[in-house]
């Protein structure tokens, strides 16, 4: 059966896409990784968000961690590349989703700005890594193939 380019190429577009993402693991001076919390279903996660048309990964990095968190930082490096099947989504429709998720190292400076986001109801905060609370799964996938490597970069 030969079926039009057309039908395969709207079949395969529907049903599974590869998605590029960036994910921030940003770190104070002490070390405790700083952690968003997801407003209705309570868990926590790193800043993590796709990388847009014309941007470069770099920039998708630095532009997620201001929306999500409000602070920029000049101290970001790229650690790793992750892919696989654990970071494969199927959507209620029968989508698939399969992230390419670019890692970042950052540092935050904590300064007054920062603690006053940080205690108040924005849902941030910074947790030492040996005692992290319940995580999303791409989160939870990033810092186990990551080790929980947070690394403040010098």
């Amino acid at each position: 059966m030969n079926l039009p380019a057309r039908d395969i190429g709207q079949y395969i577009a529907k049903r599974a896409n590869i998605v590029v993402k960036a994910a921030i693991m940003a770190a104070n001076e002490r070390g405790e990784l700083l952690l968003i919390q997801h407003a209705e279903q309570g868990h926590w996660r790193l800043p993590v968000g796709e990388m847009r048309p014309g941007e470069t990964i770099e920039g998708a990095a630095h532009r997620e961690l201001w929306e999500e968190t409000g602070w920029t930082t000049d101290f970001m490096t790229f650690s790793a590349l992750y892919s696989g099947p654990e970071l494969r989504h199927v959507h209620a429709n029968g989508d698939e989703e399969y992230d390419v998720i670019a890692l970042f190292h950052a540092r935050i400076v904590q300064d007054d700005l920062v603690e006053a986001r940080v205690n108040s109801d924005a849902g941030l905060k910074f947790f030492d890594p040996a005692a992290l609370p319940v995580m999303n799964g791409i989160s939870k996938t990033l810092l186990e193939r990551s080790d929980l490597a947070v690394q403040a970069p010098d």
